[in-house]
C-alpha cells in the first residue's frame, strides 16, 4: 500500500512538472512585464562583471525592480547555461533553462504545500490540488514566467503552508523578506493570515516581534545594499513601486478596472470549472479558516483601480485547495445514492473542461509573440556571416525579443526608443524589425523594402454550427524591413 502511494505521489509530482514544462516549450517567449528579470538574468549570466553592458542600464524601466530574484535565478541556472555554452548551443536555450529553473522553484513550492494539504486533510485532497492545479491554466502558464509575482510565488506558498502547519517563525520570515524584496502589497495578505494567528491566541506578540524584526532589517539591508551597487545609487526598490503604486497611484496610468474585477474576471478565468466546488469546501470548517484572508486580500486589494490577473496569483492554489476539499467531500460520499454518482462525474468532467480550455488559452498564447517570431526569422533567412545591423522597433520589443535571442555575436541589435521612421538615421540599419504599421511601412519605402511578414494572434469568434466552435483569428503584426539597394 505504501509503495502504490509512493507511485501515485511521483505520478501526481511529474504530472505538474511535465505540464509546466509543456506550456514554456509552446510559449518559449516573454512578454514586455517580464523583461526585467529576464534581460538583468542575461547580463549576469553573458555579461558578469561587464556593468556597462547591462541592459537596464539603457532601458531602465518606469520603476526599478530588485536584483535578488535575477541573482538566485543566474545561480540556480547557470551550471546548464555554462554546459550549452561549452557544447556552442544557441544562446535562445539558454532562455529556456532560466525560466525552466524559475518553473522548478514554484513546481517545488505546490508540491511542498501539497505535503501540508496530505497530512492535515488526506491523501485524495493532495491529489485533487495536484490534478486541479495542473488542469488550470494560468497557474501552469505563469509557473516559468520571469514576473516579480512569479518570483514571489514559491515563498508566498511555501509561507503559507508554514502558517497552516502553525510554524509561524519561518511563516513571518518569509512573509517579511517576500513582501520588502518582491511585492510590497503582500502585506494585506499575510498581514491577514498574521492577525487571524494574533487573534487566536497561536501566535503571541513578543515571538512576533522577535521574529519579525530581524528578518525585516535583513531583507532591507540585503535588497538595499545589493540594488544600491547595482543600479548606481542608493535603492530599495521595492519601496520605490510602493510608492509609485499605491502612493501616487500611477499604475492607473496602465488602465482601470471595476471594483469587482477581480471576484467576477481574474478568479473565474483563472480557476475555470474547479471555482464551482470552492463553495463544497466551505463544508470543512478548517477551510473558511483558510479561505477568510483570501478573499480579504482580494477584496482589500481591489481598491487600486489598476488591476490584473498576476496580481492575485498567489490565492488561486489555496482556492484550489478548498475546491479540492469540495470534490473530495463529493467523491467520499460515491456509494450513497444516484445523485453523488453524478457529482462524482462531474468532478471528473471539470478536470477534462479545464484541460480543455488550457489547451485552447495554450494555442492563443503561442500566437501572441510576433516580435519573438520575428527575430528568430531574421536569424533563419540570413547567413550567419552577413553584416546586419538591426533595428528593433517597441512593439517587438514586447511581445518577445529578449537578449536571449540575439543569437549572432556578430551582429549589431539596437532597440533604442527614440528612432523614427523619417529619421535620416534610419538608412544606417540593415534590417528593420517594426510594427507591421501600414503608415510605417509607407514613410520607409524610399530606405527600406519588407522581407516577410509575420502573423499574430487577433481575436476569437464563435462559429456554433463549426467544430471546434471558436475559430483563432490572425492578422499581420510585424514586419522585417532590410534595407533597399540603391539604383
Amino acid at each position: 500500500m505504501a509503495e502504490k502511494k509512493n507511485v501515485w505521489g511521483l505520478s501526481l509530482l511529474f504530472l505538474l512538472f511535465s505540464v509546466s514544462f509543456i506550456h514554456l516549450l509552446i510559449c518559449p517567449f516573454t512578454k514586455v512585464e517580464e523583461s526585467f528579470n529576464l534581460q538583468a538574468t542575461h547580463d549576469i549570466l553573458f555579461h558578469r562583471l561587464e556593468f556597462n553592458k547591462y541592459d537596464h542600464l539603457e532601458f531602465p524601466g518606469v520603476v526599478p525592480r530588485t536584483f535578488l530574484g535575477p541573482l538566485f535565478l543566474s545561480a540556480l541556472s547557470s551550471p546548464f547555461v555554462f554546459l550549452c555554452y561549452q557544447m556552442d548551443v544557441s544562446k535562445f536555450y539558454a532562455q529556456l533553462i532560466v525560466r525552466a529553473s524559475l518553473g522548478v522553484c514554484v513546481i517545488g513550492a505546490l508540491w511542498h504545500m501539497q505535503k501540508e494539504v496530505r497530512r492535515q486533510f488526506g491523501s485524495t485532497v493532495a491529489g485533487l490540488f495536484c490534478l486541479t492545479c495542473a488542469s488550470q491554466f494560468h497557474i501552469m502558464f505563469y509557473s516559468t514566467r520571469t514576473l516579480p509575482n512569479v518570483f514571489a510565488l514559491p515563498l508566498v506558498l511555501v509561507a503559507f503552508t508554514s502558517w497552516m502547519a502553525q510554524k509561524y517563525g519561518r511563516f513571518i520570515c518569509l512573509s517579511a523578506f517576500v513582501i520588502i524584496v518582491f511585492r510590497a502589497e503582500l502585506c494585506i495578505l499575510m498581514g491577514l493570515m498574521l492577525l487571524m494567528s494574533l487573534r487566536s491566541g497561536r501566535l503571541g506578540f513578543v515571538k512576533l516581534i522577535y521574529f519579525a524584526l530581524p528578518a525585516g532589517v535583513l531583507s532591507l539591508c540585503a535588497t538595499v545594499a545589493v540594488d544600491t551597487f547595482f543600479w548606481a545609487k542608493p535603492l530599495w526598490p521595492e519601496g520605490q513601486v510602493l510608492w509609485f503604486n499605491t502612493v501616487l497611484n500611477k499604475s492607473s496610468n496602465w488602465g482601470t478596472s471595476p471594483f469587482l474585477w477581480y471576484f467576477y474576471s481574474a478568479v473565474p478565468r483563472a480557476l475555470g470549472c474547479t471555482l464551482l466546488f470552492v463553495p463544497l469546501g466551505l463544508l470543512d470548517r478548517r477551510m473558511r479558516v483558510i479561505l477568510l484572508p483570501t478573499v480579504g486580500f482580494i477584496l482589500l486589494y481591489s481598491v487600486l483601480p489598476h488591476k490584473e490577473l498576476r496580481f492575485i496569483m498567489y490565492t488561486f492554489p489555496i482556492l484550489s485547495m478548498v475546491a479540492a476539499r469540495g470534490c473530495t467531500f463529493i467523491l467520499s460520499n460515491y456509494q450513497k445514492s444516484w445523485m453523488y454518482k453524478l457529482g462524482s462525474a462531474i468532478v471528473v468532467g471539470h478536470l477534462l473542461v479545464n484541460t480543455a480550455y488550457s489547451t485552447f488559452c495554450l494555442y492563443v498564447s503561442h500566437h501572441n509573440y510576433p516580435g519573438a517570431k520575428g527575430m528568430l526569422e531574421l536569424h533563419r533567412l540570413l547567413p550567419h556571416k552577413t553584416d546586419v545591423f538591426v533595428h528593433i522597433d517597441t512593439f517587438p520589443a514586447e511581445t518577445g525579443v529578449s537578449r536571449f535571442l540575439e543569437l549572432n555575436k556578430n551582429w549589431r541589435y539596437d532597440k533604442r526608443e527614440d528612432m523614427s521612421p523619417t529619421n535620416p538615421d534610419i538608412k544606417l540599419y540593415t534590417h528593420l524589425l517594426i510594427e507591421a504599421n501600414v503608415t510605417k511601412i509607407h514613410q520607409l519605402q524610399g530606405t527600406h523594402k519588407p522581407m516577410v511578414f509575420i502573423e499574430g494572434y487577433s481575436g476569437a469568434a464563435l462559429k456554433w454550427f463549426d467544430f471546434p466552435p471558436v475559430n483563432v483569428l490572425f492578422q499581420q503584426k510585424i514586419v522585417l524591413m532590410e534595407l533597399a539597394k540603391e539604383g
